[in-house]
């Protein structure tokens, strides 16, 4: 990627803290990948609404 910006290189270490997060959550717990899914759909949910209230975003495809 050619000169990303600011916005893109926070999503990106997002991405990796996440993937850290639900590896150590996953391995301590002993859930399923599937549990994880789940649990990362719902939280995404949560901020979906935050995020369509705010910004007014259409999340259907």
């Amino acid at each position: 990627m050619e000169n990303p910006d600011l916005k893109t290189i926070l999503l990106e270490q997002a991405y990796d803290e996440l993937k850290v997060i639900c590896t150590k959550f996953q391995d301590e717990s002993g859930a399923t990948d599937m549990e994880v899914k789940i649990l990362l759909r719902e939280l995404a949910r949560v901020y979906e609404k935050d995020i369509d209230d705010n910004y007014d975003i259409d999340w259907e495809v």
